[in-house]
């Protein structure tokens, strides 16, 4: 089911309609029959008919159908992710087989891997090889916030994406598209409530301000309490809370020309996985002192695109800016992990603030819709400042603590580029594609420390001072052949390139030793594949067969007793096979499935500093087999009182994820699991109540896992993770007008 309550079903064209007095008109409208020439009633007329959607993309940064795209793209649309409940980009991609989101101790380490391609362990906050594109506003996973508030679409680009997206798309990129302004006066309320204080308040309003100016507002506030109780006082560790908004304006001054501002804000508190000692208890716990732990993540996005169709060609200019801004201070040692490692709980605890500000101007040329010969050209130019402070840390256990000291460290890189593809037709059957784009690059870092009175380093101050530069070429070569007017078949061989970098917790400096950039890491990709769509358009399947060679990918070898951090890199190898399908059977029915199986490994062993990271080691976090279903059902129900026309909405969902290593060392495996959830709810004209219950069947999973060696010899290591959450139900409504 393809819940559309947010969709109009009043819209009001005989006169531009002000926003403020849209406000008051709405509360009344939702209660209105529809206007004839409401494009949501044509809509709801369409959903009678037993066809799929077209699905639309802008994977090559131009609008055009997915299954005319010459590699492997999967699409989560907003109307799926509000069905489902899918509130943040992390909820969004775990639903993609083949896709894996990597917490590693919290969302400021967050990273993701596609198909088994990307950092072993993440050594940098720039150490991503899956960009995130927010409405074309290039930004990394630890340093962009998760909430998917008002999106349209959710698309994932797998293989590399350097060609198009550029830096950090060594494994692909995600490609967040938000819902723009409207024309016509549409929007809906949402709240739920649900066990563990869990709660939800949503708003979105959009319409007409003037002939040529529409506008949109979308607002989210959000919480829950953590998974996990502390064990020093018996209540949650925290309590999340998140606070989103955004706003657009859209100008058309004439057919052929738009401009698009958008501004927005999310600030998020606790949000943060934290680890501690498998097994979890029940429930889950942690030790550390009450209040020690606080963290505070806002970020805000400005974007600005002009676009404007020439006779032969459109001109896409884009200009975007973010700032970062995330302060936490937490224990350095957790109780039940401890007392296990050491006997007894240290006292020690850590104060960071990070702060971001990126900068990103692109201009494009590209072919209009509809044309055989498909292009598009450009140049861009990005830059990137990132710091790092710590202060108030203090460790009365391991005084010789390299962050038992006040530091400072600054991250700056410039990125210039140029880039193309085009697809050419070669007959009436095949298309040829091909893409290149040069990179050039530059990169420093500077860092200053100062011990503490009472840490015994003989060297009080030091200073670490470097830089790099870089140029690279990455590109794709891609043929594509129509079999029949349903089935597409292609093959893609693309090159990716993920830069070198400074190691975010280097320590070496203070020592008196070099902390050496890490190496820049490069893929060869390479896919086959299917799309397929029936003639009566019910059935949509697509399959791909991959295989991915990855030269010096990052591992930060951190030793947990010294607090010594250095990066190693290793060769990795993945193959597999990806199959999604969309299916319906007859009128109100909805199938959806997909299914990956992954076989990463590690190609090159080394006796590093982590040592045991031997050659065919799986690579961690990357389940073998991975599956996603989903089954939808609309019924009306005649004749119940005081309700017109009522449906009743029912969907159930199932998430399987297999067993996987937990750490490069394989040292031991997190166990597999599926996840059910169910949404069923009552809808009215266009006000829905709803129940929805997550993970139903109440699995216990893990989200991450990591071994710490003993401290002293024949002493006992720690298995530590962060732990799923158990199953949880609640109500919600919603008003659509």
């Amino acid at each position: 089911m393809h819940n559309s309550l947010h969709r109009s079903s009043c819209v009001l064209r005989s006169q531009p309609l002000p926003l403020a007095r849209a406000v008051i008109m709405a509360l009344a409208a939702w209660s209105l029959p529809a206007f004839a020439d409401d494009p949501a009633s044509a809509k709801s007329a369409k959903k009678d008919e037993v066809t799929l959607e077209a699905v639309t993309v802008n994977a090559r940064r131009a609008s055009e159908l997915a299954k005319d795209v010459p590699f492997s793209v999967s699409v989560v649309s907003g109307e799926e992710g509000e069905s489902r409940r899918l509130l943040s980009l992390e909820d969004m991609l775990r639903q993609t087989p083949g896709v894996d989101v990597v917490v590693n101790m919290g969302m400021s380490n967050t990273s993701l891997r596609l198909r088994g391609v990307g950092a072993l362990q993440k050594v940098s906050g720039d150490d991503s090889s899956v960009v995130i594109n927010v409405d074309g506003l290039p930004q990394s996973p630890s340093n962009a916030s998760l909430n998917v508030l008002d999106a349209e679409r959710v698309e994932v680009l797998k293989g590399p994406q350097g060609t198009l997206f550029g830096r950090n798309s060594e494994a692909g990129a995600v490609n967040i598209v938000t819902r723009k302004p409207t024309d016509w006066l549409e929007g809906y309320v949402r709240a739920e409530l649900g066990q563990d204080h869990q709660h939800l308040v949503e708003g979105v309003i959009s319409g007409p301000l003037t002939d040529t100016l529409s506008a949109r507002l979308a607002l989210r506030q959000s919480g829950i309490d953590n998974v996990l109780t502390n064990a020093q006082n018996g209540k949650p560790l925290n309590k999340l809370r998140e606070v989103a908004m955004r706003g657009a304006l859209r100008w058309q001054p004439s057919a052929r020309t738009q401009l698009l501002l958008s501004a927005g804000e999310e600030t998020i508190h606790n949000r943060d996985n934290v680890y501690t000692l498998r097994p979890y208890g029940e429930p889950a716990q942690i030790s550390i002192p009450p209040g020690a732990m606080s963290n505070r993540r806002q970020v805000a996005r400005y974007t600005a695109e002009l676009s404007h169709e020439f006779d032969a060609f459109t001109l896409t200019a884009l200009s975007g800016f973010a700032d970062t801004d995330h302060r936490y201070t937490d224990a350095i040692y957790e109780g039940r992990t401890y007392q296990q490692l050491v006997g007894f709980l240290p006292d020690g605890s850590w104060s960071i603030r990070g702060k971001e500000k990126l900068y990103n101007q692109e201009i494009r040329l590209g072919s209009k819709p509809g044309e055989k010969v498909f292009w598009v050209a450009g140049v861009n130019l990005f830059h990137n400042d990132r710091s790092m402070e710590r202060y108030q840390s203090y460790d009365t256990f391991y005084p010789a603590n390299p962050y038992h000291a006040d530091s400072t460290r600054q991250f700056e890189t410039d990125t210039q580029a140029v880039f193309g593809e085009m697809t050419v037709p070669l007959g009436s059957a095949f298309k040829l594609t091909s893409g290149l784009r040069y990179t050039w690059e530059k990169k420093s870092t500077d860092a200053n420390w100062t011990a503490k009175p009472d840490n015994p380093n003989p060297i009080r101050t030091a200073r670490d001072s470097q830089s790099l530069s870089d140029s690279y070429l990455t590109g794709r070569l891609a043929l594509s052949y129509a079999l029949t007017p349903q089935v597409n078949l292609y093959g893609v061989y693309a090159r990716g390139y993920k830069t070198g970098g400074f190691n975010d917790e280097g320590t070496n400096y203070t020592n008196g030793l070099a902390d050496l950039p890490y190496k820049a890491a490069t893929v060869d990709s390479y896919e086959t594949g299917f799309k397929f769509e029936s003639a009566d358009r019910r059935l949509a399947l697509n399959g791909a067969l991959f295989f991915n060679k990855v030269k010096d990918d990052h591992l930060l070898a951190y030793d947990v007793a010294t607090f010594a951090a250095n990066t190693e890199n290793y060769d990795t190898n993945s193959r597999g096979l990806e199959l999604e399908g969309v299916w319906k059977p007859v009128k109100g029915w909805s199938l959806s499935a997909g299914v990956a199986y992954t076989d990463a490994r590690i190609s090159n062993g080394a006796a590093g500093r982590m040592g045991n990271v031997a050659k065919d080691n799986r690579v961690p976090e990357v389940p073998k087999w991975s599956g996603v279903l989903s089954i939808s059902h609309e019924q009306a129900l005649p004749g119940l009182p005081l309700l017109k026309s009522p449906v009743l909405h029912t969907k159930l969902s199932n998430r399987f994820v297999g067993s996987r290593p937990a750490d490069p060392q394989n040292t031991f495996s997190l166990g597999a699991y599926s996840k059910l959830d169910l949404r069923v709810g009552l809808q009215s004209g266009n006000t829905e109540f709803y129940l929805w219950a997550d993970n139903l069947l109440d699995k216990r999973y893990d989200l991450y896992g990591y071994y710490i060696a003993p401290y002293m010899p024949d002493g006992s290591g720690a298995q530590i993770g962060s732990p799923g959450r158990g199953r949880a139900v609640g109500i919600g409504m919603n008003m659509a007008f």
